[in-house]
């Protein structure tokens, strides 16, 4: 729009100018002449310049100095990139900023963003459409392949041995005792194992009594009620209940540890038998087989909304996790500032780059018209301010060559 105002104004000055010299027996068409000539000068000397920028007036190529951009291509791409990189994303201006931000109140703002997109539905669609798209069983199956290899590496049974170790050095077995010894409790304690017990106690004696006589002291003594299996099997649940408290049970345990410890670290055969069973466990599992399973838990969480209530819910809980330490606070806050750093120092470079690759992907017309749309139309008001400002000089000079004396 601004071109065809410049274009149309030079026109116009260039009819008055000729209008001029038809009435140039006029006194007044001297110094409409000697303005619309001093306007043609300015407006054609600026429309050379401005023409001069972006490509060759009239197409004389020949004409030194003219399209002075495309010439000077790379040395205008070297000068942007210099000042991107050195000036304005420089490294201390981009530390300078990472050091003012407010890191808690960023995330907060953030999670708070997020929990907001995870309960639409586009987000619950978006995540089922890249759940589909995932192969899922492909990556248990290479987690499988990927563990069996580096179980390889390493023995089971040094690591149970390491273990144990770590079991008794740091008194942990006795907690392991205490939470087998409830587990066995609550067995001792439950009916069935009073009917299982009467019951072996009973096909325990009878086998124990072989000849007939002693067949029939045993019949006599349960006629007379003086034997009470139940009674029998109540006092033995007692006392191994008793037993499993005691201090004693616990020795028994940890030397059945160490005696557990010794055979993996120097029994051949039973550490060949651990590296076996670790194998074989591996290879038994079904690998695809969860991930099918849990694709299909996975796809019933998200259309259920059960995943973006969870995200909700620990997204919720970011920032006042945050803002209850101070000193949390404050270590995430180094945390990120000291991530992004790392990321500036190794990346920047990457800024210059981006902006070379980008602008030299630019074919030569491309480049040219690029920047002619976002300076042009600014550059065209120096047109028609320099034609305005001709005519306005022409005027001037004419009053004072007039005040002189000096007749044109």
């Amino acid at each position: 729009m601004q071109r065809r105002w410049a274009n149309i104004l030079l026109a116009i000055t260039l009819g008055v100018f000729l209008l001029s010299l038809f009435f140039r027996h006029l006194w007044v068409a001297r110094w409409v002449a000697t303005a619309a000539l001093a306007s043609l000068a300015g407006g054609v000397a600026d429309w050379f310049a401005v023409t001069a920028l972006f490509r060759h007036p009239l197409g004389l190529t020949w004409l030194p100095h003219t399209s002075i951009i495309a010439r000077n291509r790379d040395r205008i791409i070297d000068a942007i990139v210099v000042m991107v990189e050195r000036e304005l994303l420089s490294k201390q201006y981009l530390s300078t900023v990472l050091a003012k931000v407010d890191v808690v109140e960023l995330a907060g703002e953030v999670a708070e963003t997020l929990a907001k997109l995870v309960h639409t539905a586009e987000f619950q669609e978006r995540l089922l459409q890249w759940l589909q798209w995932a192969p899922l069983e492909s990556w248990a199956e290479r987690l499988g392949s990927w563990l069996a290899v580096r179980a390889e590496a390493w023995s089971a049974a040094d690591l149970g041995v390491n273990l144990l170790k770590w079991l008794i050095q740091t008194n942990q077995d006795r907690a392991l005792f205490h939470f087998l010894a409830a587990q066995a409790e609550s067995v001792l304690n439950s009916l069935e194992f009073t009917d299982e017990m009467e019951a072996r106690l009973k096909s325990m004696i009878d086998n124990y009594t072989r000849t007939t006589t002693q067949k029939l002291l045993l019949g006599l003594l349960e006629s007379l009620g003086t034997i009470d299996y139940k009674e029998l099997s109540q006092v033995i649940r007692l006392h191994l209940l008793q037993w499993i408290h005691s201090e004693s049970a616990f020795q028994q345990f940890e030397l059945a540890l160490v005696r557990i410890m010794i055979a993996l670290r120097d029994d051949e055969k039973v550490r060949a038998a651990v590296e076996a069973g670790k194998r074989d466990l591996l290879q038994q599992i079904p690998w695809r087989r969860l991930g099918q399973v849990g694709r299909q838990e996975a796809e019933q969480a998200i259309a259920g909304g059960a995943v973006g209530r969870w995200l909700a819910e620990k997204l919720g809980e970011l920032r006042p996790w945050l803002e209850a330490d101070p000193a949390r606070a404050q270590w995430l806050a180094g945390e990120v500032r000291g991530v992004a750093t790392q990321l500036v120092e190794r990346y920047h470079p990457w800024i210059g780059k981006l902006v070379r690759d980008n602008l030299n992907q630019m074919n030569q017309q491309e480049w040219i018209d690029k920047l002619e749309w976002y300076v042009g139309r600014d550059l065209q008001w120096i047109r028609i301010n320099g034609t305005i400002v001709g005519g306005i000089v022409g005027v001037g000079l004419t009053v004072l060559l007039q005040l002189a004396g000096i007749r044109l």
